[in-house]
């Protein structure tokens, strides 16, 4: 991996490039560092091409990076779009709720306590919205459902296996954003790649998906 700077809107920006056996360049933001993989002996001026045709759109994601939580005593988590605070009360029960703006975490391990809590409410939400969606918009059989931590991606269709995997991040979104991904992944079983068809099924079933791909793509994973 190198690491180099480059100017965009009279703004110094570092970034690292990491070379691969790939055979296009592609570009992410991670913890607010702009990181880009490319082929092996890709110039580093086309490299920079690459980074300024796409500015307006990194750097954004690079200025608004925030984590979505803070696992520690006065620390904070965001559930579906909201803000919470965190109490560490009487320790021994491996709980937590919610009241008002504060999440109380009855556990010394804060982090792993607060995640399974969170694991727990969003597979209870996907499991629900998936149920309305198979009942309204999807003829489809109940798919396995896998909650479980991704670095890239928001979810994935297993439509061989009948499952379906969703990002554990995904708790901390707006549940529009949810949605989208819910239905985006049940869309697999009809349309296994990114075809034309597959976004037309989608658009069917959610007219303003461009919409919220568009708020989504503005989120980190």
């Amino acid at each position: 991996m190198k690491s180099y700077q480059i100017i965009l809107n009279q703004e110094e920006i570092y970034y690292d490039v990491i070379y691969k056996h790939m055979n296009s360049i592609r570009m992410r933001v991670k913890q607010g560092k702009l990181v880009v993989s490319a082929p092996y002996y890709t110039p580093r001026s086309l490299i920079e091409d690459n980074i300024r045709k796409y500015q307006e759109k990194l750097l954004p994601l690079i200025h608004n990076y925030e984590e979505y939580a803070c696992y520690q005593e006065n620390g904070y988590v965001d559930i579906f779009d909201t803000r919470y605070i965190i109490r560490l009360r009487a320790v021994g029960q491996y709980q937590c709720e919610v009241h008002e703006q504060y999440l109380y975490v009855y556990h010394q391990n804060i982090a792993q306590c607060v995640e399974n809590y969170l694991k727990r409410i969003l597979l209870n939400y996907i499991e629900e919205k998936i149920i309305y969606y198979l009942a309204y918009d999807f003829d489809l059989n109940m798919p396995r459902i896998e909650i479980k931590k991704y670095k890239g991606r928001w979810g994935s269709c297993y439509y061989k296996e009948g499952k379906v995997s969703f990002n554990l991040s995904l708790i901390h979104l707006d549940k529009e954003l949810i949605d989208y991904v819910i239905v985006h992944e049940l869309t697999h079983f009809l349309q296994a790649n990114h075809s034309t068809l597959f976004y037309q099924e989608i658009a069917k079933r959610m007219p303003d998906y461009k919409e919220r791909l568009k708020r989504l793509k503005e989120k980190h994973v």
